[in-house]
């Protein structure tokens, strides 16, 4: 607490008023005041770490994984930066695996440039992102954001509205592992698992391996969603030169979707109308049927 008393006494200032030629006015002041004010402050929580401060001249928000590891497991990265000022991310179900859609200060997730490690991943046709088939969460370093604004090396033309980029983590110079089990409502199971080698070889080169799965029922109307994902990446320091790796991901999606309703369905049918459970197989994985 920084407590600071400020006092100040005024007192016989004269002022003087308009001067004319033909009627001159003079005034002035006698009055006394004393004031006292009060300066109180309070040292906010440290959030170095995990929402980071940015010194570039741009608007950027940026989350690392410190920040991110707080958050439900499974949920799909955009989830986290749900936070950052002038982004708004809505998903379709609780765990993410259904999609969303993506609000970047007024522009929608077709005018924003995603990135994974510099990789593009917005549509090629039509610019759409696909929020639920991003990398699992354990394995962000750190999500940048720029608000309405691009880089200038931005690799998509679709970075009108601002740029999403993350980073996946380095490889543990120490051998060790992670795994990590959830479930919740709606029959939701997920598993991961990470595994890192450790430095090894004559120039310690790091690795490391990851799987996941998930798979829950929809909250409404037949069917269910599953996601699968498998992640390795062998990572080569160079020094002060830079460093060297190679990436390989694997995820694959079989949902069941819910029905957009329109506001006429909406009141005549209530919130759970869906598709027919004709229209789905009996499968824990969610194959829809034809």
């Amino acid at each position: 607490m920084i407590r600071q008393t400020v006092r100040s006494l005024i007192h016989g200032l004269p002022a003087i008023g308009a001067l004319t030629l033909a009627n001159p006015v003079l005034a002035q002041s006698t009055a006394s005041q004393l004031e006292e004010v009060t300066i109180s402050a309070r040292k906010i929580a440290d959030l170095s770490g995990q929402i980071v401060a940015e010194t570039v001249n741009k608007s950027r928000s940026s989350i690392t994984q410190d920040f991110i590891a707080t958050q439900a497991t499974g949920q799909t990265v955009l989830q986290s930066l749900n936070l950052t000022p002038g982004l708004n991310f809505t998903n379709n179900d609780a765990y993410g695996s259904s999609g969303g859609n993506i609000r970047l200060r007024g522009f929608d997730g077709n005018r924003v440039s995603l990135t994974f490690d510099g990789i593009p991943l917005n549509d090629t046709g039509n610019y759409a992102v696909y929020t639920n088939q991003q990398l699992d969460p354990e394995l962000i370093e750190r999500a940048n954001v720029n608000l309405g604004t691009t880089d200038v090396d931005s690799p998509t033309a679709s970075a009108t509205g601002g740029t999403i980029n993350y980073l996946t983590r380095k490889p543990a110079s120490e051998q060790g592992a992670l795994l990590s089990l959830s479930g919740g409502t709606s029959q939701y199971q997920r598993g991961f698992a990470l595994f890192y080698t450790g430095a090894f070889g004559p120039w310690g080169t790091t690795a490391f391996i990851a799987g996941s799965s998930q798979v829950y029922e929809k909250f409404k109307g037949p069917g269910f969603l599953s996601k699968h994902q498998a992640n390795a990446r062998i990572y080569q320091s160079l020094g002060d030169v830079g460093f060297v790796s190679l990436s390989a991901h694997y995820n694959a999606n079989r949902n069941n979707n819910y029905r957009t309703m329109t506001l006429a369905e909406f009141i005549a049918n209530g919130k759970s109308y869906d598709f027919e459970s004709s229209c789905y197989l009996p499968s824990r994985l969610g194959v829809k049927g034809t």
